[in-house]
């Protein structure tokens, strides 16, 4: 913890100079920091200019007087850090302060950092009362000094003639009774005064108070009043937002129900479609197969008369006609005609829906890999799908014109069936597969 330091306690500067130091340290002190304080200033000058020079936050003088004292009391100050405790603390005031080891105790307590105000000040408090018992007692031995001297002037004076010291006396009793009758004269009229000046105050005090407190009773009947219809407004306010509140718990209510049932026949209508998304993707595929043994026993047909009658000038090539020869992406339909064992790669869509198109693509025999069109995924993955990828799909309501141009290019350049959906629902990529899977007419 951080000890406090003499700004912290500028308070207590005066009695932290006066009892810490010695008038010889005082002294050595008040001249290492200039003439500020002459050689001919009394104790008392240069008393006051180092307790001032201490109430200077980051002075010379008061940086210096820390040090000095830190360094002076380097043993108390020690035994003063061991405890936190504020008993323990004035536990070891009493012990030292009994033996008359005042100073040093002293310092340690008001720079401790745990030291409370309280503490602090009865710690003040017996030193200050202290430095009155010796300046009484000093005092006392100054005045019985000055006593014996007068006694022993007067005997000595006795001795030499003792009716001219008689007289002498006598005149200066006559004349200090006098005084003295004069001096109480004025302080009875001073007294009387004050007195009357007192009462004067404390009537003008009195009438200002009580003129105050009806004052600061009528604001207060004010303030009161409107705290009251503004109470009373709230309270109108309150009932009515809880009237509000209630209807809008039961619209949330209704809201929440009617949900649940849309959500119900959303479920239902969802199982409906997949139902016969199925029933068509079956009888699609059965479609497909037909009409490719079609096209199968055409071209053998075709192979037989062109062997026969024109095999100089056939336009087909060597080998023949295969079906499904065409150029893979001039048409939006599958070379063979059929999703059967096919990757078709769906760009953009909804992230919610990417499981169920999946499901979908599965009962139209194919499998649907997906690339969320540059949302998270990144343009290099969207070319490696496409390396891997049969026909390729992009719904144009749910992906980023940049995504969107790429995929174009990129068929365009690889050859691959695109169609471009309308929408990213499940009907529409429902139609998209049919016609991929379409054969070609």
């Amino acid at each position: 913890m951080q000890r406090k330091t003499l700004n912290d306690n500028a308070e207590f500067a005066c009695p932290i100079v006066g009892t810490c130091l010695t008038i010889a340290e005082l002294r050595r002190i008040c001249r290492k920091f200039g003439d500020a304080v002459p050689e001919a200033a009394s104790d008392y000058e240069a008393h006051v200019f180092l307790v001032g020079q201490a109430k200077i936050t980051a002075s010379p003088a008061s940086k210096y007087l820390q040090k000095y004292l830190d360094k002076k009391y380097r043993k108390e100050l020690r035994m003063f850090w061991k405890t936190e405790d504020e008993a323990e603390l004035r536990r070891l005031w009493r012990e030292r302060a009994d033996a008359g080891d005042v100073p040093g105790p002293f310092w340690a307590l008001m720079s401790h950092p745990t030291a409370s105000n309280d503490l602090l000040r009865d710690v003040y408090g017996e030193v200050h009362m202290l430095s009155h018992r010796v300046g009484a007692a000093n005092r006392a031995d100054l005045a019985k000094l000055s006593r014996l001297e007068d006694k022993l002037a007067e005997t000595t004076a006795a001795l030499e003639d003792s009716k001219a010291v008689l007289r002498q006396a006598v005149a200066v009793w006559k004349t200090r009774c006098r005084q003295a009758m004069e001096e109480l004269a004025t302080e009875r009229a001073k007294r009387q005064a004050a007195e009357r000046e007192r009462v004067s105050l404390r009537e003008a005090i009195e009438n200002s108070a009580v003129a105050a407190v009806r004052r600061d009773r009528d604001i207060l009947r004010d303030q009161l009043v409107e705290l009251a219809d503004r109470l009373r407004s709230t309270e109108a306010e309150a009932g009515r937002q809880a009237l509000l509140l209630e209807r809008m718990h039961a619209d949330l209510a209704k809201t929440r129900q009617e949900l649940a049932d849309r959500d119900s026949e959303v479920a239902a209508l969802e199982a409906s479609l997949f139902s016969a998304l199925g029933e068509a993707a079956a009888a699609h595929a059965a479609h497909a197969e037909h009409h490719v043994d079609d096209l199968e026993g055409l071209a053998a047909h075709h192979g037989e008369a062109c062997a026969g009658d024109c095999a100089g000038n056939c336009p087909c090539p060597a080998g023949g006609c295969r079906p499904g020869s065409a150029a893979a992406g001039s048409s939006p339909h599958l070379v063979g005609g059929s999703l059967a064992g096919k990757r078709v790669l769906y760009v953009g869509g909804r992230s919610s829906l990417v499981s169920h198109y999946k499901v979908l693509a599965e009962k139209f025999g194919c499998e649907l890999i997906h690339h969320d069109g540059g949302r998270e995924q990144s343009a290099h993955r969207l070319w490696e799908l496409l390396g891997c990828a049969d026909a390729v799909v992009c719904p144009v309501d749910c992906v980023s014109h940049e995504a969107c141009s790429l995929v174009k290019q990129a068929c365009k350049g690889c050859l691959k069936p695109l169609i471009l959906a309308r929408s990213s629902g499940l009907s529409s990529l429902a139609r998209s597969l049919a016609e991929l899977g379409a054969p070609a007419q």
